[in-house]
């Protein structure tokens, strides 16, 4: 039964709608008629009329039968029933079809009433950020007990609650046991090219590995000694020492290691509490300046220096290190009549085993993921092996020799001791290494997260690295960070949580104790095999092609960071880099994107006239709106484009008027970039009445300093001086109480401030076609007509709309008269 009420319900309806239509033709059709036709449009008015009566008698019908709906849908689920949503789509429509002038009061700041939900810490800025944090902090310090802060500060007291022992440990421990075979061999050659003895490596492996266990918040990170760290601190600390005279030939070599021991221990020391001091203060924010096409292109040609240091032990000779790839090559060349063919075949032949693995384990990712752990472990064995039956290095291929055992000494006092000596000679390496370290690793970290659903608070993962590197400076270790290698390993491994990484310290610590003298048999072209073969990967040639398809400015920005990188040397390679991105972060804030817009037909809403040609705009008005915050560093240039787009517009005004002269009426444009710049304005009188308001859209000032207030006061005089108003619309809050203290809203005026675009364009429009009337230029609204074909615009007019002029015409000729 309700369903037929419903159906004859629909067809009534549809009915009624079809009627309807066909009326509103009917008046389309009228504008061709003479005044003759008024009768009928009267007897379509009845017509419609008596279709409307009909319409509410089937509405009330519909609401006794929605209230019939409703009492029988007790207890159904909501989404069964559609009504709340129908009702709020009709009243949108409604409200937004009534055709009435909705205009909404700007919210004043210094009234409590309007005060919104987020607060008053809304908008940005140095000073709010501050603001932000400081009550964050207090509100913290306030309401946390003991064990909330030792939740916050110790990640691990945290998840060792809730971790499934039965469930997850078996996998932890697999995945601990894999990276710790991995990291073992992995350790020590990163500590030769680092310039430290390989026991350097191992140390970096062990208490730090439990540091981040407790105080990083991955799960799958897998930190140590990496590659471009190891080869930022031999850079760095050989230039350190350069500098201040102390090189290997005027220097005993015992001497020269220990101090270069000492300056490595402390750089980690370093390195450590900077990163606890921005995790302490959130500064996370600090390294992500360096845009991933500068990262690729510094990482690249690290990678190359890497691969190509490493060399001598795979060549059988010494070479002397450069940090310039021409240098390098030089040197290579220099002395090749000393090539070791047995040490090159040991060498090529291992790194042709790890590649190859790799290449197995990517292309069989399911049968083969094993490969890629297990070829640097099964390599040293087998190299071990051969060393102890055959005897490598009475064939002239060097081996590790002697490593000492245990565990590492306490080195804080060490670290400490001249460190105030040596604090501003590393404090350019020392950041240097903070940026990369941190900048690796939580790529790696937020990658690993997404892959497991849950979310990395980058504050902590600071506190973690730094905890991390300072327990590597109190026990003999270097810099160290995570890897993207073992990282992947131990993800594909099952790692849950940060019982992988203990269980690969306990490995170290087992080896420390007990195969050191195993270890010491391994030979050094197979440690230059492993970096090499892990390096291979960090030359992204992949990116540089993408970015030359994509973005032909970023291939550039590339390039640099590459070929700085590659001959200048790994320090300035990365001074350009960052030099680099903070020119593309200058560049950005000081160019801000700004538009003309004009309203897409139809809608009352504003869009880039660039984007979208048939957006319409108005004579005398000028809509601008800017894409960013108006701080110092963009001030002049948004001064420029807002002059830019005024001058246009007079210039196009008097375009326009050339053309009503010869008898055109142009009354709204729709179209692209408006009129030439550089275009002569004269003196005429034409322009001082070309563009009478000018509006500029706040919607995405998200902040404005004191220089954006000058600048808004000037362009306000500049207004007033040649008879332009400002209008302002759709500011935040917080930018909103900028310009009511600083007076720049009093001088703009409160009633010329706006809530929307349109709302701003409608008060113009009347403002214009006020002084039109006054003007005289428009007595009523059948000026557009000859006084012959005014009865005929008259009769062309649907009834409702002819009443409505005839009625705002009586208006003002009452208002005349008065």
């Amino acid at each position: 039964m309700a369903n037929d009420d419903n159906d004859s319900r629909d067809l009534e309806e549809g009915s009624i709608r079809s009627s309807v239509s066909s009326l509103k033709e009917m008046d389309s059709n009228l504008g061709a008629v003479s005044n003759d036709n008024d009768t009928n449009i009267n007897d379509n008015d009845g017509q419609m009329s008596a279709l409307t009566a009909n319409s509410a008698t089937l509405r009330n019908r519909r609401q006794n039968q929605e209230g019939v709906r409703q009492k029988a849908s007790v207890g159904v689920p909501s989404s069964v029933t559609a009504s709340t949503h129908r009702k709020h789509l009709l009243r949108i429509k409604q409200d937004c079809s009534n055709g009435e002038r909705t205009f909404h009061r700007v919210h004043d700041p210094l009234e409590e009433d309007t005060i919104s939900l987020g607060g008053s810490h809304n908008g940005s800025g140095p000073e709010i950020w501050f603001e932000k944090h400081v009550s964050s902090v207090k509100e913290v310090c306030k309401n946390r007990t003991f064990g909330q802060w030792a939740e916050s500060l110790i990640p691990i007291v945290a998840w060792i609650k809730t971790y499934r022992w039965k469930k997850n440990f078996i996998t932890d421990l697999i995945a601990g046991l894999t990276v710790g075979f991995m990291i073992v061999p992995q350790s020590m050659s990163y500590a030769k090219l680092a310039g430290l003895p390989v026991e350097f490596g191992l140390y970096s492996s062990l208490t730090p590995l439990y540091a981040y266990a407790m105080f990083g918040s991955s799960r799958q990170l897998a930190v140590g000694p990496v590659a471009l760290v190891s080869l930022l601190l031999n850079t760095g600390l050989t230039l350190v020492l350069d500098n201040a005279g102390i090189t290997r030939e005027n220097t005993p070599d015992a001497e020269y290691d220990a101090l270069y021991a000492t300056m490595a221990i402390q750089t980690s020391f370093l390195v450590g509490i900077c990163y606890i001091l921005m995790g302490i203060f959130r500064l996370g924010f600090v390294t992500i300046f360096l845009s991933h096409a500068v990262v690729s292109g510094f990482t690249s040609a690290a990678a190359i220096i890497i691969g190509l240091s490493q060399i001598k032990y795979v060549f059988g000779y010494d070479i002397p290190s450069d940090k310039a790839l021409h240098k390098m090559i030089r040197n290579i060349f220099a002395s090749i009549d000393q090539f070791n063919w047995r040490t090159f075949v040991l060498g090529g032949t291992s790194i042709f085993f790890l590649l190859g693995l790799k290449k197995l384990a990517r292309k069989y990712p399911i049968k083969f993921k094993w490969a890629r752990a297990a070829g640097p472990l099964v390599l040293t064995l087998v190299t071990i092996v051969l060393q102890w039956t055959a005897d490598l290095e009475s064939q002239g291929i060097p081996i590790v020799k002697e490593i000492p055992s245990g565990f590492p000494n306490f080195s804080g006092t060490t670290a400490v001791k001249t460190l105030g000596d040596n604090f501003g000679k590393l404090a350019v390496l020392v950041l240097s290494i903070v940026i990369v370290g941190f900048m690796e690793s939580i790529a790696i970290a937020k990658q690993l997260s997404t892959k497991n659903n849950y979310e990395i608070d980058a504050s902590k993962e600071l506190l973690g690295l730094g905890t991390a590197n300072l327990m590597a400076g109190l026990f003999n270790g270097y810099p160290l960070t995570g890897s993207f290698s073992r990282s992947a390993v131990n993800n594909d491994a099952g790692a849950t949580s940060g019982i992988s990484a203990i269980v690969t310290a306990t490995l170290v610590g087992l080896t420390l104790l007990f195969l050191t003298p195993v270890f010491e048999l391994l030979a050094l072209p197979v440690l230059a095999a492993i970096v090499i073969s892990g390096v291979v990967s960090l030359v992204d040639y992949d990116e540089a092609i993408y970015l030359w398809k994509v973005h032909k400015f970023d291939f550039g920005v590339w390039s640099m960071a590459f070929l700085g990188t590659l001959f200048l040397g790994v320090e300035l390679g990365l001074g350009i880099a960052v030099g680099i991105s903070l020119l593309l972060v200058i560049f950005e804030s000081a160019y801000p994107h700004t538009a003309v817009l004009g309203r897409l037909p139809g809608t009352t809403e504003y869009r880039n006239i660039k984007n979208y040609s048939q957006a319409e705009r108005y004579e005398g008005i000028v809509i601008a709106r800017i894409d960013a915050p108006i701080y110092f560093a963009n001030t002049h240039n948004i001064r420029e484009k807002i002059s830019k787009y005024e001058k246009s517009a007079v210039n196009e005004y008097i375009k326009n008027d050339t053309k009503r002269l010869n008898g055109v009426s142009t009354k709204a444009t729709a179209g692209g970039e408006s009129g030439s710049v550089d275009g002569e304005i004269g003196a005429d009188a034409k322009s001082t009445k070309a563009v009478k308001f000018i509006i500029i859209e706040f919607s995405a000032v998200a902040h404005i300093d004191t220089s954006g207030l000058h600048t808004i006061q000037d362009l306000t005089k500049h207004c007033s001086d040649n008879k332009i108003q400002l209008c302002i619309t759709n500011p935040n809050r917080r930018v909103m109480e900028r310009l009511v203290t600083s007076g720049v809203a009093d001088d703009i005026g409160r009633e010329h401030i706006f809530v929307s675009t349109h709302d701003a364009v409608d008060f113009c429009l009347n403002e214009l076609d006020r002084d039109d009337t006054k003007g005289g230029s428009d007595k009523n609204i059948y000026q557009f007509f000859s006084q012959d074909a005014a009865g005929t615009a008259r009769s062309a007019m649907p009834s409702e709309m002819a009443t409505l002029v005839d009625n705002e015409i009586a208006e003002e000729q009452d208002h005349g008269d008065a």
